[in-house]
Order: structure tokens, then sequence, then C-alpha cells
């Protein structure tokens, strides 16, 4: 990755910081981002420029509004600090003119729909085209209608495609585009940020420590050490049959002692949960069911809220220090965000926007980074190397991160205002790469239930220590998710028979010291190329556990 370009991206986003709502800024930040590679970051910088350019002709339709610093320039004294903060604050800043706004309008939305369509958000992509071709053409902006219209021809190419195989006919180059057909869900890359200082160095003997002193309330019988795992990426299409190949340095569970079968070794709690059912009886905290009215421990009401309810006192409290405090009395307009979503096609990406919205509310409250809560701060995101992506890959899927519109850039700039949080200057904190970081780790840990009305999933939590537990498709706990979640040691019936193997075969029951606790995330009664189809997609290649690797090779 270029150095000076990262360099002039460090230096441009320390000024977007020190001016958040200056479109001048987003727009030349996310054209470094686009050269970086970084369509979606560079599509997020140019919805934020465009729709602060917006307040310029519609200032009462605007709650917040394109400004600039007098001089366009950032005074930092000896100690960091912002020679400015001083003055105030009508001073420092003057409101975009009319000629700004037209002189930016166009080089914004070129941008933007450049960037959609390089993410592979197709629908969204057409409709800023759609829109931004009808404006410049009425503001004389050739040179941009141009470009936007060669944005429309890639669009078309596609929407011609995917209609001829959709009916079965061809489809005239000339017909009218059904936005419906394209996709919204595009990608962006899937890597670990050159310039987020927050990663840990998971396999470090301080942080080895640090986790292992959390596990030992949770699970006394296990503990976390660092583990070479097979590794997956690049492993999408053919796998070594006996498993050799490149390694991964990761972290996994370990007993310190023998366990039983039916043992319960691990119980975790996490207030990192959501639901997308509405008003529905589940503690707002753990997403455990509510007890009876006639309970001797009832139910507990938060006093600012109307129909905030806990399962129990001690969810109350800690829900109001890890994250309540910044929703209470704010509900109204969050509970209508991502809640019964009609298709169950899009549940689950829903369920990670509320994911989303609940770290967000833990960040608010605890006045911490996002990325250094507890709850994920340790979590690997499945992240692919930085140095061979150098775009968003086309043929390798486990290298790409779900990107949209609508849940990665708007949707988490409504939450903000729901929280009365302004999206442009707590950019710091929620700008949009923290955002895409917390989404690659939420995917890749976040464990779920499934609703019994139309199967589609409807609760989703985040345990950091449970997740910490490797998977194989012949594991020797099962996990058992209530109010906490829990690991019990499998006995042997409950081992799975391997194809090829009779079932006195299989594997015993119960865990010995220094053994491995190995997790299932998938169904374990799928045969080996459905269980790899799954791998390919959550994990990033092929499985390549014991049981994977015997059974492909009969």
């Amino acid at each position: 990755m270029n150095p000076q370009l990262l360099q002039e991206r460090a230096e441009k986003t320390a000024q977007l910081y020190a001016d958040t709502h200056n479109p001048h800024v987003h727009l030349e930040r996310g054209i470094l981002h686009e050269k970086l590679g970084f369509s979606d970051l560079a599509a997020a910088d140019a919805y934020r420029a465009l729709s602060l350019l917006e307040s310029v002709v519609d200032p009462d339709g605007c709650e917040f509004h394109a400004r600039r610093r007098r001089d366009g320039v950032v005074k930092v004294d000896e100690g960091g600090e912002d020679e400015d903060d001083d003055e105030d604050e009508d001073d420092k800043f003057v409101p975009l003119t009319q000629e700004e706004h037209d002189a930016l309008i166009g080089k914004v939305y070129v941008l933007f729909v450049r960037s959609l369509v390089s993410c592979r958000c197709y629908r969204d992509a057409y409709e800023f085209c759609v829109r931004g071709i009808e404006l410049l053409e009425k503001m004389h902006k050739d040179d941009d209608v141009a470009v936007l219209k060669e944005q429309m021809e890639i669009i078309r190419e596609v929407y011609v495609t995917r209609q001829s195989r959709r009916e079965s006919r061809t489809v005239g180059a000339d017909e009218q585009i059904d936005p419906r057909i394209l996709n919204a869900q595009g990608v962006a890359r899937r890597v670990l940020y050159p310039w987020n200082e927050h990663e840990p160095d998971r396999k470090a003997e301080e942080t080895l420590s640090l986790l292992n002193a959390r596990l030992r309330d949770i699970a006394p019988k296990c503990e976390v050490r660092a583990v070479a795992l097979p590794a997956l990426h690049g492993s999408t299409n053919d796998a070594p049959e006996d498993g050799a190949g490149d390694v991964s340095v990761q972290l996994g569970l370990f007993a310190k002692d023998d366990i039983t079968p039916g043992e319960i070794i691990l119980r975790e709690s996490s207030l990192l949960t959501a639901t997308n059912r509405l008003h529905d009886d589940l503690c707002d905290a753990c997403n455990a069911p509510l007890p009876e009215l006639s309970s001797e421990n009832p139910a507990v009401a938060c006093d600012g809220c109307d129909d905030t309810i806990f399962c129990s006192q001690q969810c109350h409290d800690q829900a109001q220090e890890v994250y309540h405090g910044a929703v209470c009395g704010l509900l109204d307009g969050l509970e209508s965000i991502g809640k019964d979503i009609p298709d169950p096609t899009d549940k689950a990406d829903y369920l990670y926007l509320l994911l989303l919205g609940r770290a967000i509310a833990m960040a608010a409250t605890q006045e911490k980074h996002p990325l250094e809560l507890p709850e994920v701060k340790y979590i690997w995101g499945d992240f692919h190397d930085l140095e061979q992506s150098s775009t968003i890959p086309t043929d390798d899927p486990t290298a790409t991160l779900p990107f949209s519109f609508q849940l990665s850039i708007l949707q988490p700039m409504r939450i903000l205002e729901e929280m009365e949080l302004d999206p442009y200057s707590t950019l710091p904190l929620y700008d949009t790469w923290v955002l895409n970081t917390l989404y690659a780790k939420f995917r890749g840990t976040a464990s779920g239930r499934l609703s019994t009305w139309d199967g589609g999933p409807e609760l989703c939590a985040v345990h950091p220590l449970w997740c910490l537990a490797n998977h194989s498709c012949d594991p020797n706990v099962r996990w058992e998710w209530g109010a906490e979640i829990t690991f019990r040691a499998r006995s042997e019936s409950d081992r799975p028979v391997w194809k090829g193997k009779s079932e006195e075969e299989r594997n015993v029951g119960g865990i010995k010291r220094d053994q491995e606790i190995l997790n299932h995330y998938c169904d374990i009664g799928l045969d080996v190329q459905k269980r790899r189809e799954w791998a390919r997609g959550a994990l990033g290649g092929l499985c390549l556990c014991e049981r994977c690797i015997w059974e492909a090779a009969q």
C-alpha cells in the first residue's frame, strides 16, 4: 500500500476530525480512500459530503449544516490541542455558500456513484445516478454528467445480464431499468486497516494473561492459549487432503483439567445482544424470557423508558452502566430501526446492524472508543492480508465483507441521530472503518437463535470468551444459549459418526487435560460438501478439521 497516500490520508483525516461539517474535506478524503482501494469508505465520505451540501439549498429541512473553518487550517499547540478551542464556536466557522455548493456538487455525485458501483451496490448507485444526472444537467455540468452516464452504462450492463438470466430471454440494451432487480448489497475489503491502532496483539503474553484472568470466573477448568490452525483463506477451491499447508496462529480454549462427559465447563453472559422482535417479552439486556408477573422475582422496568423491561434487578443495573444510559428515553425512534423485517433473507444482516447499534450505545455510555470495548477488542475479524488485497477481490468471496448503502452508511447515521449524537462531530469514534471492523468481528463470532415462526434468525449475541473456542465438525462440547451461553462436554453418544467409520469408531466423550475445546458453528449433521460450503462463507475457506479431511478423502 502506497505510504505516501497513507500519510496524506492520515493528515486529511486529522483535518476532517477538526472540521467535521466541511464537505470539502469529506470529498478530499473520499478521493484518497478511492485511490487506496477503499471504495466503501469513499462512498461513505461522499455521502456525508452530499448530505451536508443539501443543507445549503434546504437549511430548514436539515438538522446538520455545512460549514468550514474560516482559515481552513487547524492550528495545533505543542500539547497537540487545537489552539482555536478557546474561541467562540461561531467565530471559528462560516457557513458554506451557494457558490461552494455548486462547485462541489458534481464532484461529490461522481465520487459517490462511482464508489457504489465499485462496491457493487448497484441499486443505490442507480438511484443516485439518476438523481445526479437530473440535477447536474440543469446546472449544465456537462463533464460530471458524462461521467455519471458512463457509470449508468456499467449499471445497465449488470442489469441486462441479470435480467436476461432471470427471465431466460434476451433483454434489450434500451429496456427501462427496474432497480428492484439490481442488488443493494455489495462488498468491501475485509482487512485490518493500517491506521487501526486499537487492535491488540492477541498472542502476546499480556493479552493471554488478561483473557485467562477473565476466564477464571466463567470457565475455571479452561485457559486461553495460542494455537496454530490451518489457514483457510485461499482454500476455497482445492484443500490439501492431509491438511498440510499454511498455518494461522490464533487463540483457542484448552482444558486445564480432565472434564467428564456432561459437565458444564463455561457459563458466560453478555449484554452485547440484539433481537429483531418488536415489543416481545424478552429482557432488553440479555434477551432472556421475562419472568411471569406472579414470579417471586418479577421483571424490572426502567424508570426513564415506557417499554424497556429487564429480567432482573441485576440486568437492570448492569444495563444502566454498560449501554442503556446512552439510549434511555430515546427508544421511540431507535425501536423502529431493524425490527420486524418482512423478508427472512434480510434478517441476519439487520441483526448485525442492531448489534452495531448496541455497541455504539455501549461506547457512548462508557465513553470509550467502540473498538476498545472488552466485548469486541480481542475478537478476530477474519481479516485478509492487506498487501494481497489492494482492491475489492472478484475471485475470492471470503476476502470481502458485505457492504450496503443502507446498513453500512445510512442506518448507522440514523442510529447516531436517534441517540442525539451528531454523526459528523462523533466521526472520530464512529467513522465507517470503525463500523466495518465491528461488522467483521460480529460476522465471525455472533451466536444466533432461529425463529419458530419463519425459520429466520431473531436473536443474536456476542460472547467474547465463548467464541474463542475454535470450530470442528467433530466438536467435543455442545453449546446452549438462554440467559447465558454454556459449554457442556459431549458424551460418546453425542459425538458424530464419520462417513466411512462405524459407530464403534467415534471419538470418546469428555475432554482430557491439555486437549483443545472444540465448538461447532454449523450443522454437523450435514455431509462434508455442505459443511465445507458453509465454511467457505463463514470461516473464509474450506473446513480443514480432521473429520472434513477424512470424509473428503473417502
